[in-house]
Formats: C-alpha cells, structure tokens, sequence
C-alpha cells in the first residue's frame, strides 16, 4: 500500500469514526433529552390535576350536592370546570371507588383521565361510592407548559414509545437538534474539502495541520455530547491556537447587551484586558458576517478609542506589535454573538486561505456551544415557570393551596425559634353566589379577580394570602397582634362598591381566626379551627368569629 493510499484510509476511517461517535453521542443527547421531557410531563399532568382538585372536588358545596342529587348545581359545576380549565374535554360524576389519594391518573388514547375523589373542604369526609372522571387533551397541556418535541398518539405504529401514565409518543427533532446535525454535516464536508486541497506540493504539512484540526474537533464534539467537557470559550480557543497556520495569540468577544466583552485569551493578560468593552460601532472587524483578515490593528483603534481603553489595549492587548489579526464572527440564530479572533505578530500575510477554512471550521463549532448554552437556559426557565405556576390560582394569580402548606410550614417553624404567634384567617365571600347567578361565571371571575386584588392590598408585605376555593382565601399574619384591626380593614376594603356596567356589586366577607400555638400546633388544625370558626361567624350573622371562643 501506498503512503498516499494509506493517509486516506486513515482520513476516511477517522471519519468514520466521527460519525459513529457523533450517532451515539445524538442518540444519548435524545434519550436524555426524553427523560426529562417525561419528568417535566408528569409534573404538569400532576400539577393540572392538583388544581382541578382543589378549585372543585375539595368543595362542600359540591361534595352536598351529589349527596343530594342536586343536578342543577352539578350541571353547573361541569360547565364551570370545562370554562376555568379549557383543556378538558369532558366531565361526568360516575359510581366507582374512590382513589386513595386525592386524585389517580391513567390514559385513553390521546386523552389523559383523571379519576377524582370528591371531598368536603376540610378533607375530612368524601363520598365513597362516587367519583368524578375528567378527561384532557394532552396536546393542550404540552402547549400550555411549552413541552415541546412530542407528539402523543394512539396508533399502533411500532415508533411510538411509551411516554406517561399509559400514553404513547412519537420523537420530533427539535430545530436545535437539527442544527446540530446540519452543524456536523456541514463541519464533515467542509474538513472533506480541506482535505481534497490538500494534494499541493505542501501536502504532508497541510495534512498534518488537518488532522490536529479533526482531532480537537471531533475531541470537543464528542466530550460536549457526553457531558464529559464543559462548555468553555477558553478552551476552544487554546486549540484554534494549537492548530490554525499562523496564529500565535488570539480572543473570544461575546455579545453581552449592547456591548461586546472579552470571554477568553490566549497570549495577553486577560484579567486587564477583561477591563475594555466595545459597542458595536468601535469593533475593527466591523458588524457583518464576513470572516475578515485586519492589518495595522493599532491604527485602527486609535481612531475609534480615545479613552483609557486604549491605554490597555497597546499595554495589554498588544495592539501595537499586531500585525495581522484573523476575525471569524459567530452566527446563532442568524445573529452574530461573538467574534473568534487569531493574531500574528510577524507578517501580515500570515494567514492564508487554509488558515479561513481550518478558522471557520472552529467557528462553527463555537455556533454549536451557543446553541447548547442557550438550550440549557431554555430548559432552566421551563423548570422555573412550571414550579411558579404549580405553586398559583390561574385565575387571580395568587398562591395555591399547595404554597399555602409549604408557606405555613415555614412561617411556623420561624414562630417557633423566635417564639412568635401566627394568626391563620379564613375568608370566604358573602354575596358571591348570587352575582354568579344574575351575571354570569364571566362577570363572577371578573369579581374573584377584583377581590383578590382588595384582599392582597390590604395585607402586609410580611402577610401572605392564598386561594383555596371558589370563593375562599386564607391569610397568614405573621407576628400578628391587632389581627382585628386587620379584619376591619380588610372589610373596608372589600366592602367598597364594584360598578359593573351599569350595576354596583356588594361584596362582603366572613371571617375565621386561629392562632398558633394557642389554638393549635398544627396547620392543619389552624386551618380547620379557623374555618369553623369562619362558619360560627356566618351563621350568626357576625362580621368575625375566634376560634379561642368556640365550646369545642
């Protein structure tokens, strides 16, 4: 064999290579990528039920009427549901068994089916031979939560894979995964062509430079897609230093707001350096997408920079002894976010064609990184919206039942330290019901979103309110003393005249107050204290009731 021939092989086998490595580093990335598509999908089944259940099947009223056969009230619930939660598709209370916790999921088709225990609002009692059925579109869920890179389906196809609770999925490359392969088919046949330029009288040379090219390519393609290495400016450009022809000194410029700053140097001091920052009208490469080759740097900066800048820069940067400099910009989403810069200091023809092609080559591969960057900080802001949401009311916006625990949990255990009293204040509106009846559910949520409004401007920055029904709230009083100046001035404000086209609505409210730990050690106790102290309230015609007055 040949010394020609047996480059080749070698080129084309470590091709070969490269490729199969970059299929199973693909094939890993997508299988992560599924597992947390699942965990994140769980989450928002959970979260969706858990809503559901708390805004109606934790409801006495509700829990009365299927006691009581009380179909008007029923009729009006499903089509309450149905408008507060537009994902549902259908609602029936059907005889079963109730399941053990508050709520049990499973799938049909492309639906998911909720299967819920109807409780009273203490959760003390539920009825034993009724449930209700709840069925969702799962689509409408995966947009609303920004799940995306699915398709749940229910044919028989053999490339369905099990999602969860029973549904199945078919695997949609996302356009990030996309231009990922696009990135490495095009790094593939741009080192391809390199490679077919090769056959020149510098060929042995050349071919040398190529494959330290391939091998720190296909090096940090490989550790990237495996976890293995960090995302790093710093060393990427070491490598372009190690290998690009010519280049002895270089930096990263990333795109930070309006400006553009130093990410990574090799060959000045970067903690001085890191000093200067460039709006885009004073970069000497100028603002387009053409790889450009800079001379006479020195000059050029003295005229666009007049501060103390280029103090640093001829000290630092080296400006002065520059004598060609190598800019390659960065493109992410048809946007340039950085700049790859190599430099020599000895000829200005330093860099030739070969030296454009291996440059941009790394390029690219930076256009990668950003694009993972960016991924990583999608998926972060995903994570943060979905637990802000599982902790809110979609309606009011105020936190939920499951904040409430959590809150209460923590404002106890602060008491306890500091030996602090917490009152617990429940709330539920007087005259509700009838603005519902005369005007509408629409004008109602209209209301319960005015009314939150009302009670969170009356509370403290320290206080902490929460919806816990239709039309219940509770408030936590932190270190509270006057908690019944507080009610009174919570009342005044919710007692204020709401003007409704031409009608003035009257809201008023009940009150219930339980203090820990006189009441009781427990939330849970507070919270049922409070409550029934709320109903003494109601069902004697009184504005507020404590439970340390109550014959219990």
């Amino acid at each position: 064999m040949s010394f020609e021939r047996l480059k080749s092989w070698k080129f084309f086998t470590f091709l070969l290579i490269s490729v199969v490595a970059f299929i199973i580093g693909m094939n890993y990335y997508i299988h992560s990528e599924d597992e947390n598509l699942k965990k994140i999908a769980r989450i928002a089944f959970e979260n969706e039920a858990m809503n559901i259940s708390s805004a109606y099947f934790q409801w006495t009223e509700l829990f009365e009427a299927l006691k009581n056969n009380n179909y008007g009230f029923i009729d009006n619930v499903k089509k309450a549901i149905q408008k507060d939660f537009p994902h549902v598709a259908y609602v029936e209370f059907v005889p079963g068994y109730p399941p053990t916790n508050y709520f049990g999921i499973t799938s049909e088709g492309t639906l998911l089916v909720i299967r819920f225990k109807i409780a009273d609002s203490f959760g003390e009692s539920y009825l034993p031979d009724k449930i209700a059925v709840v069925k969702l579109n799962v689509d409408d869920i995966l947009r609303r939560y920004q799940i995306k890179g699915i398709k749940i389906s229910s044919s028989d196809r053999a490339v369905l894979k099990d999602f969860v609770y029973g549904l199945k999925y078919e695997r949609l490359l996302t356009i990030k995964e996309i231009s990922l392969i696009l990135l490495f088919l095009v790094m593939i046949v741009s080192i391809t062509l390199l490679v077919n330029e090769f056959k020149t009288q510098k060929l042995l040379k050349m071919e040398e430079t190529a494959n330290k090219a391939l091998e720190a390519i296909s090096e940090m393609t490989q550790g990237l897609l495996k976890g293995i290495l960090v995302p790093s400016y710093q060393f990427i450009l070491e490598k372009a230093v190690e290998i690009i022809p010519g280049a002895q000194a270089g930096s990263v410029l990333i795109r930070n707001g309006d400006f553009y700053e130093f990410a990574a140097t090799v060959g000045y001091d970067f903690s001085q350096i890191s000093k200067v920052r460039f709006r885009p009208e004073e970069l000497a490469q100028s603002i387009d997408k053409k790889v450009k080759v800079i001379t006479q740097l020195d000059g050029y900066d003295s005229t666009k920079i007049t501060d103390e800048r280029l103090d640093i820069l001829l000290k630092y940067g080296r400006i002065n002894e520059i004598k060609a400099m190598l800019s390659i910009p960065i493109v992410a989403n048809d946007e340039i976010v950085a700049f790859l810069n190599i430099d020599n200091f000895e000829s200005e023809r330093a860099f030739n064609e070969f030296s454009i092609k291996i440059a941009t080559v790394f390029a690219n591969q930076i256009g990668v990184i950003f694009e993972r960057i960016k991924l990583e900080e999608e998926l972060q802001k995903q994570k943060e919206y979905l637990e802000y949401i599982s902790l809110r009311d979609p309606l009011t916006g105020l936190p939920n039942r499951r904040a409430l625990d959590m809150e209460a949990d923590r404002l106890l255990a602060l008491a306890d330290r500091e030996e602090k009293q917490v009152c617990v204040v429940y709330v539920d509106l007087k005259n509700f019901k009838p603005v519902n009846d005369k005007f509408s559910h629409k004008v109602g949520d209209h209301i319960i979103s005015l009314v939150a409004h009302r009670l969170s401007s009356a509370a403290r920055k320290s206080d902490f309110i929460a919806r816990v029904g239709g039309d219940e709230f509770v408030y936590l009083l932190y270190d509270c003393k006057e908690y019944v100046q507080f009610v009174e001035r919570v009342i005044n404000e919710l007692e204020k005249p709401i003007d409704y086209e031409e009608n003035s609505i009257n809201i008023s409210a009940n009150f219930g107050i339980a203090i820990y730990p006189k009441d009781a050690t427990s939330f849970g106790d507070l919270l049922l204290k409070a409550d029934v102290a709320m109903y003494h309230a109601k069902n004697n015609g009184l504005y507020f009731y404590l439970a340390s007055n109550l014959n219990v």
